[in-house]
């Protein structure tokens, strides 16, 4: 009783304590990353566009409605990974509407409604193609664009939902704009214009052309790992080219994985569960009901040819019977049976084969063929007493099947083999290798029949179960990563953990974007480079993530941050360590060439192996090219400044260091007509137009995209 008095005596610190607890709680869930913030002052915007802000309930109306349409023109709703092209094209809708509408506004660019009707339903030619491409308006027979049909289409659309009528008018509204955008970027391609000077220019540029010899050493020439790049001189050489190394908000961080695989108990009892499906479907009456309610992926009961059954079933299954029940067996993730419910003769015939072939075309010397023959009869021998052919396909085969052992996978009769290698395939109804070589204008090919011709098609029921991790085995893994997730605070530690342990591995992500999707190879993980913005701090480790697109578990810690203005070393160490040993090598061969003498072949013999020494006579300012130096506008500019007989000093490009002596310049010839050289200038910047406007619109809005703290 005591007790009880004594806990009804300090019942209002507990009733303080549970209050504190509930406020904190909702206080937390206001003031955290995607909360309102006191009173309000958060802010949740997702980006500005002309000084506007881009407010996160707009950007996700628009998803919404982007996600609508593509629901209404697929059937399904878009996946993950859709659905981040889907919030791309929201976002391009909204900068289109805030960038581009006022710039149609100002210059008075318009649709009427007389030109929406003609671009919808008017002339064929000048009907929209987002019109002509929609299925529905298809001539049923034709297969191809009916304007008939559209006319139809508008002529029930008063009987139309109302939802299908706002989605037509959604509809004009996008060719309405597209119509605007086009007329806009027609205005400036149309004030394009060439001068004759810069026509004779051109002219000039493509047919005077400079003879020269030259000296080249590449940097390859001396290996990376005899310099080093300390910080000091990184840091250097980062602010001496700050322009190099800003521009973009980026992140680099390192991780480990953790895979979601089946266990051999997962695979047991999966193929248990097949088995037993197996003796079901064996005796069903209504196969598409029971394919239906058992497959993972049901497919319709229908009939199949030779080239559609997988090889899988194949390769366990010799012959292939009406009312036989066949496997299970493993294609790719999935088990999967099949019940053969009838089959047919069809008109089309398939045979599936490999070769091995030896080239020898039909213009060759009769001393090649002949070689190529005997070369050919050897590997024929050798695969008869017993070596493997997919083997020596790979070692002798010279076209792109030897990868894959020769395999040409099925074949129809009547395609696009050459007649007398198709003659061939289709003189036996035996497996196995063919004893004699066929000869073609190709060459000679060791043949062998992997499936005999046949027209056969069965109809299959097909049942299939996807090989996955039991959440057992999920839980196991994840049960993994927690545990080192909890023994690393620092990315010191996390790298000393993996260390621990031979089964991880320490992988790195380098130069991360705003907009990366994917860890390397890793697909659908925009999870953890979403931390690596919004959270993360250099050192920080992250929480364990699941990609369940690739199976695994990520841990991951943030190594540098790139801010978009501000240059760091850090985040561009590999790339700063790749210049400044690159500088380093031009100075140790701009040094050494500089000290040899006598004419460039000398200087190149003097040099020793890496100099190469050559003689070009078609350098030109049109192409920017020096002999094999490659793309070389440095090379190029220099070359038309020198006078014939003088040479340059060793000077550095892209790939190495150069020197080059003009041994004279052939003048271009007097022409009346430039207009073709006119032409070649024009018609370029006409076409970098439309990608030099959006540059220009988005510039001129003063876009900042914030939505990588959400999304």
């Amino acid at each position: 009783m005591a007790v009880i008095n004594k806990i009804r005596q300090y019942s209002w610190v507990a009733i303080f304590f549970i209050a504190f607890a509930i406020v904190a709680f909702i206080a937390a869930d206001l003031l955290g990353p995607n909360g309102i913030g006191v009173l309000g002052a958060t802010d949740t915007s997702v980006g500005t566009i002309n000084g506007e802000k881009v407010k996160r309930e707009d950007f996700e109306a628009e998803v919404n409605r982007v996600s609508q349409n593509y629901q209404n023109q697929t059937g399904k709703a878009p996946d993950e990974t859709q659905l981040t092209s889907v919030r791309e094209q929201a976002w391009n809708d909204i900068m289109f509407n805030r960038s581009y509408i006022p710039q149609f506004k100002k210059l008075g660019i318009d649709v009427s409604s007389k030109e929406l009707e003609a671009m919808v339903q008017g002339d064929t030619a000048f009907i929209h193609s987002f019109v002509r491409g929609q299925q529905q308006f298809q001539n049923p027979t034709t297969k191809k664009f009916d304007k008939n049909e559209v006319i139809k289409f508008l002529q029930g659309m008063p009987k139309m939902p109302p939802m299908a009528q706002f989605q037509w008018k959604n509809f004009e509204e996008a060719i309405k704009k597209d119509r605007m955008k086009t007329k806009y970027e027609d205005l400036l391609k149309n004030s394009v214009y060439v001068t004759q000077a810069e026509a004779e220019m051109q002219y000039q540029a493509q047919n005077t052309k400079a003879e020269v010899k030259y000296v080249y050493v590449p940097y390859t020439s001396i290996p990376d790992s005899t310099l080093k790049a300390s910080d000091d001189e990184m840091k250097a050489y980062m602010n001496k080219y700050p322009e190099k190394f800003k521009g973009q908000e980026m992140r680099s961080i390192e991780y480990v994985t953790f895979d979601i695989k089946p266990s051999k108990k997962d695979s047991a009892v999966l193929f248990d569960e097949i088995k037993k499906l197996a003796r079901e479907i064996a005796v069903a009456e209504n196969d598409s009901l029971f394919v239906q309610n058992n497959a993972e992926n049901p497919t319709p009961v229908a009939f199949q040819s030779m080239k559609d059954i997988p090889l899988a079933m194949l390769e366990k299954t010799p012959v292939i019977l009406k009312g036989g029940v066949y496997g299970p067996v493993l294609d790719g993730k999935a088990y999967k049976i099949f019940k053969v419910v009838d089959e047919k003769t069809d008109s089309l015939t398939f045979v599936r084969s490999s070769h091995i072939l030896i080239k020898a075309e039909k213009t060759a010397s009769a001393e090649d063929r002949a070689a190529a023959e005997k070369k050919a009869g050897d590997i024929l021998q050798q695969i008869k007493e017993g070596a493997n052919f997919a083997d020596m396909a790979k070692k002798h085969g010279t076209d792109g099947t030897a990868s894959v052992g020769g395999d040409l996978g099925w074949y129809q009769k009547g395609g696009n083999f050459v007649k007398d290698f198709e003659n061939a395939l289709f003189s036996t109804d035996k497996k196995g290798l063919m004893p004699n070589l066929v000869k073609t204008d190709f060459g000679y090919h060791i043949v062998e029949i992997t499936y005999p011709q046949t027209s056969k098609k069965y109809k299959m029921a097909v049942v299939d179960k996807s090989l996955d991790a039991a959440e057992n085995t999920k839980n196991e893994v994840f049960r993994k990563a927690e545990e080192f997730r909890n023994n690393v605070k620092t990315s010191e530690e996390f790298r000393a953990q993996i260390k621990k342990n031979p089964t991880l591995v320490l992988q790195k992500a380098e130069r991360l974007t705003t907009t990366s999707t994917d860890l390397n190879d890793i697909k659908g993980a925009r999870e953890v480079i979403r931390w690596a913005f919004s959270e993360g701090n250099i050192n920080d480790v992250s929480v364990v993530y699941e990609i369940s697109e690739a199976n695994k578990y990520i841990i991951a810690t943030l190594t540098a941050k790139a801010e978009k203005d501000k240059a760091n070393v850090e985040a561009f160490k590999e790339q700063l360590k790749a210049e400044v040993i690159k500088e380093k090598k031009q100075a140790i061969i701009i040094k050494k060439l500089g000290e040899a003498k006598g004419n460039l072949e000398e200087v190149a013999k003097n040099y020793g192996t890496p100099a190469l020494f050559n003689t070009v006579a078609d350098v030109n300012m049109a192409n920017n090219m020096v002999g094999t130096t490659g793309f070389n506008p440095t090379g190029v500019g220099k070359t038309f400044g020198l006078k014939a007989g003088k040479r340059t000093k060793p000077f550095a490009d892209e790939s190495g260091v150069l020197v080059i002596e003009l041994i004279k310049i052939n003048e271009a010839a007097k022409t009346a007509d430039y207009s073709q050289f006119r032409n070649q200038v024009a018609d370029p910047l006409k076409q970098r137009v439309q990608y030099s406007v959006g540059e220009a619109v988005k510039e001129a809005s003063n876009i900042e995209d914030y939505r990588y703290k959400f999304y």
